[in-house]
């Protein structure tokens, strides 16, 4: 294929992914209210029902309302986008990298939603109740912004998210040959330590359940990546 052959055919994905995300945010955008009282659920759950929100600015609650649905129709339909770049990416590599690359684009995803998961089921209540009311001194108001509180959720969800792609990193660290699995447990102490550190300042709250929130399952995924190594070191030595 010629400069313009690949241009083209990139083109054609770049095409592809936007109407598979815009078909996600017809959706998201029609159940935008639905979604929206889903998602402060926390919120209320830590304030109580008749908890609401400030609007400080005149148009924060419409730019929530569409970056809400970007965002949430990306994180959906993430396996399809990367399917779609990978099919770019395919036809340069060999049979067996194309065959991993697949597990590879499976084995993300699951992971960067079980990092939200995690999040919105174990951490970002526990970040609203410290804030808003352990910290909260006496006559302060509890009560946030409406684009503060999306700001809080879409970060933390997304950092938690980014983190559980740690596997990911050294796998294909691993396929390049920067690491190696014998490195990687004999350097498990250092490891952990460096994991509790990263852990520590991306934790939401100064507790320490906040902090082990984010340890104990990247010190676990760690453990799994030099597992996944080890096994595709062996493969390769058959």
């Amino acid at each position: 294929m010629s400069l313009g052959d690949h241009l083209e055919e990139l083109r054609q994905r770049l095409i592809y992914s936007i109407l598979v995300v815009s078909l996600f945010m017809v959706g998201t955008l029609y159940f935008g209210s639905e979604i929206h009282s889903f998602l402060i659920q926390p919120y209320k759950s830590v304030l109580g029902p008749d908890a609401h929100f400030f609007q400080i600015q005149l148009m924060a609650p419409f730019l929530i309302y569409l970056k809400t649905s970007f965002i949430l129709s990306v994180l959906v339909s993430l396996p399809f986008l990367l399917y779609i770049s990978w099919g770019f990416i395919a036809p340069a590599v060999d049979p067996r990298t194309e065959k991993w690359g697949k597990f590879i684009i499976l084995f993300s995803t699951l992971l960067f939603w079980s990092g939200l998961a995690l999040c919105w089921f174990t951490v970002f209540e526990n970040f609203l109740r410290v804030f808003l009311v352990v910290l909260r001194p006496d006559g302060v108001d509890p009560y946030l912004p409406i684009d503060e509180y999306y700001d809080l959720f879409f970060n933390l969800h997304l950092v938690f998210g980014a983190s559980f792609q740690l596997p990911i990193v050294l796998i294909l660290l691993g396929r390049i040959g920067i690491l190696s699995s014998r490195f990687l447990i004999s350097r498990w102490r250092e490891a952990v330590l460096i994991i509790a550190v990263v852990s520590a300042v991306l934790s939401p709250g100064p507790d320490v359940f906040s902090m082990l929130m984010l340890l104990v399952p990247l010190s676990f995924l760690f453990f799994l990546s030099a597992i996944l190594m080890k096994v595709l070191e062996a493969t390769d030595s058959k």
